[in-house]
């Protein structure tokens, strides 16, 4: 019988295949080295066959697959391709592809290939599985895998201090939405009854009180993910990564999942204010991320603070509820964005340098690049004949329709996006300047993986396409048959997407922005220095460095103010919140089960309590142990009551041997001292005790209705048949848990023969300090 590949199986290994290859990536890396990445294409391949489900997506029948993680509490991984899902997940695998290939081509000789690669795969792996999850606790647990990954990604170069700032302020703020998306998953559950995203009931979900705290814990994950104000500090220096990392990080995965999140749970969050809080914050992100991107003279930075405006404009869209919009520029920015962090790659590694001030001429030393790059830099300007035209009339027709100053705004932020982009071309045009003047064209392998996603942009605005059919001019263009596949997942119509719609206001604000952008590019010397007088003398970034400092200052005095009490007063604390917590319990459910308690157990609970205050009274060790002995011994009488006599011997002779161990040592041991302190503090000692119990008793007591099955029954049928005896315990220990009570014996062996030896050293330190004395 051969193998059959399911469409459910082809799912879930698509979300499975970059793990599997981050595990091989270290034995590839070390072997091939940078050109590991080539064979390392394949672990993106499987998503690329979920293609042929794509008609049934759009169609609104998706590919559901999923499996148990931990049945007994019914907790599963499940995944779902719907449109959206799936289309998301095909530009990842795309994008992820030529990653590689641009990866295999651009690493270092020197650089540390198979753990690059793991990272880069574990994070793509993250990604897929954040998009495709249909279940909350799967989401949040692929949702921190991105967060991750991205540390290991950002701080790869590690001996570099940006580096290591970049990783560490990413993994601060992201940290901060996982907690509050961790905490918005377990609201949802409860409020919806369900874990599973696909199944939960809006109706439900508005009518329990969890429904707005989930709501705002969910944005706070998105808007820190996403980098939206005022959690965009992070993105900029994540920079730091090597351009691979960049291009995939800024075009198709973590930065895009904040956005996602907002399109998952759109059917949720488009509700009065939430809707216009994410629409306003989105704008004004994409104003301020356009603004600062301004300013930068560094090619890479430029494109870190235009993906911080081009995430801005991507939640406007979908807070506002204009999803056909939004994933029409969705597919464009990843296009875009990725051909353009790879040739600033080429640009850095070919002239050793980004500083837009010193190059310019590069067309003539660099003419592929040029042409790659050309397509993306004006879709992201807004240009016609590309796909970026085409979302920004999206953009605006949605912007119009919220009103005045929505899209004053988004003309305001799209006139600096305008002027940004020429901005970035400018390196390529006017007379050659360069430090290093043996500059020449990169090798096809690094311009290659960004010639596709350069001729995509171009595509989204005048190729057609018929998926049945092939190339056609008769059917959408290709850009609606990407946003027409998430068509079902947010319930709106894909439409015919147009270069000219003829004379229209968004039209005209577009040659606005084009007229104003050429202005502002000329005149960027006199806007530099208005942005220069009006930078205050703190921004996010040193609020965020100050608080950093103010909360290592604080801890660094809690510390020295707590940790400088003595070691009884730590444990007191310790204990003290330990035993709070269940003497609370105790106070407020009080286990009926107490009253079906017969008498004996009552006494012999009463015998064990007087040997523990016996052991407190004791004035001298020998009273300490006999006391602290008659309690075990007290114990055994519970397993007779309990007709477990086999139990009852156990204990006995472990008590016996115990208080014979401790006699061996008595002699040893210094003499006991008195030792004084105030009544008030044995008082407060024994309230703590009081409560240390209370905790143990109500955790017993709680783990008496257990969340599975108890394994007792199967020992009690099987033990005859299976372990060939009728005493259960004694066919446990030796059957069933053979191994486990084997290493119990390996290790009070072990113990024992340590004891036997200290003991002896001590014995022979004894003898020869009292021949020293007899001598002296």
């Amino acid at each position: 019988m051969g193998f059959a590949v399911t469409p459910e199986f082809l799912l879930v290994f698509s979300v499975m295949a970059p793990f599997m290859g981050a595990l091989v990536a270290p034995y590839l890396g070390s072997w091939l080295k940078a050109r590991a990445g080539y064979p390392l294409i394949l672990c993106f391949v499987p998503t690329l066959f979920l293609i042929p489900y794509a008609p049934a997506a759009r169609s609104n029948v998706p590919l559901e697959a999923g499996f148990d993680w931990v049945s007994a509490i019914g907790l599963r991984v499940d995944f779902r391709a719907d449109g959206f899902s799936l289309m998301f997940s095909l530009i990842v695998a795309a994008i992820g592809i030529l990653i590689l290939a641009y990866a295999a081509a651009y690493l270092g000789k020197t650089e540390r290939h198979g753990r690059f690669y793991s990272y880069l795969l574990s994070f793509g792996g993250a990604m897929l599985g954040l998009v495709l999850a249909d279940n909350l606790i799967a989401l949040f647990a692929f949702w921190e895998l991105t967060s991750i990954s991205s540390f290991l990604l950002i701080g790869f170069w590690g001996s570099r201090k940006a580096s290591q700032d970049g990783a560490e302020k990413a993994l601060v703020i992201t940290a901060l939405g996982g907690l509050a998306l961790l905490v918005a998953v377990i609201l949802l559950s409860i409020a919806g009854g369900t874990q599973q995203i696909s199944e939960l009931d809006l109706a439900t979900l508005r009518s329990s009180p969890l429904f707005i705290p989930a709501l705002v814990l969910l944005l706070i994950a998105a808007f820190t993910k996403s980098a939206q104000l005022p959690f965009h500090l992070w993105l900029p220096t994540a920079m730091e990564a090597p351009t691979p990392v960049s291009a995939f990080l800024h075009s198709a995965t973590m930065v895009k999942a904040g956005v996602i999140l907002v399109a998952k749970f759109g059917f949720l969050l488009d509700w009065g204010v939430f809707s216009l809080v994410i629409m306003y914050v989105g704008l004004a992100t994409m104003f301020w991320g356009s603004y600062l991107a301004l300013r930068q003279n560094d090619l890479k930075a430029l494109l870190a603070y235009s993906t911080v405006s081009q995430l801005g404009i991507l939640m406007s869209l979908y807070g506002s509820g204009h999803a056909f919009a939004a994933t029409a520029h969705l597919v464009n920015h990843a296009a875009f964005k990725a051909a353009l962090f790879m040739v600033v790659g080429i640009i850095d590694h070919e002239t050793g340098s980004r500083d837009i001030s010193k190059l310019s001429g590069l067309r003539r030393k660099l003419p592929l690049t040029f042409i790659v790059a050309l397509p993306a830099a004006l879709s992201m300007a807004g240009l016609p004949i590309f796909g970026g035209f085409i979302s920004k009339e999206l953009f605006y027709e949605g912007m119009v329709h919220e009103g005045f100053l929505p899209i004053l705004i988004a003309v305001t932020g799209s006139i600096m996006t305008f002027a940004y982009s020429l901005r970035f071309l400018k390196v390529f045009f006017g007379p050659f300047r360069c430090e290093n003047p043996n500059v020449h064209e990169a090798s096809y392998r690094l311009w290659l993986p960004a010639a596709p996603l350069s001729l995509a942009v171009i595509a989204f605005g005048i190729l057609k396409i018929n998926p049945l059919k092939g190339l056609t001019f008769k059917s959408d263009t290709l850009a609606v048959w990407f946003t027409g596949l998430a068509a079902p997942s947010f319930g709106y119509e894909a439409e015919h997407l147009y270069l000219w719609h003829g004379f229209n206001l968004a039209l005209g604000l577009s040659v606005l922005t084009w007229v104003l952008g050429v202005l502002l590019h000329l005149g960027r010397d006199r806007f530099h220095r208005v942005q220069q007088a009006l930078t205050p003398a703190w921004n996010n970034n040193t609020i965020y460095y100050k608080s950093l400092a103010g909360l290592e200052h604080f801890s660094s005095w809690f510390t020295h103010k707590t940790q400088g009490a003595s070691f009884a007063t730590h444990l007191r604390i310790i204990v003290a919140t330990f035993g709070l917590i269940g003497a609370t319990v105790l106070w407020r459910y009080w286990p009926a089960q107490l009253t079906g308690v017969p008498l004996a157990f009552w006494l012999v609970a009463l015998l064990i309590l007087a040997d523990v205050v016996g052991v407190l009274s004791a004035t001298n060790r020998l009273s300490a142990i006999i006391f602290a002995g008659l309690a075990g011994v007290a114990s055994t009488l519970l397993f007779v009551l309990l007709s477990a006599p086999d139990l009852a011997l156990t204990q006995l002779l472990i008590e016996t041997v115990t208080i014979i161990l401790f006699l061996s040592v008595f002699r040893f041991l210094p003499r006991l001292s008195t030792y004084l302190r105030p009544r008030s503090l044995t008082l407060l000692d024994g309230l703590i005790s009081l409560g240390v119990a209370a905790t143990l008793f109500t955790t017993l007591v709680a783990v008496q209705t257990p969340i599975a099955d108890r394994i007792k029954d199967f020992y009690l049928d099987y033990s005859k048949s299976i372990g060939g005896g009728y005493n259960v315990v004694n066919v446990i220990l030796v059957d069933f848990r053979g191994y486990d009570t084997m290493g119990e014996i390996t290790v009070l062996s072990i113990v024992a023969i340590s004891v036997f030896a200290l003991l002896k050293i001590a014995v022979k330190r004894a003898k020869a300090e009292s021949q020293d004395d007899q001598i002296s």
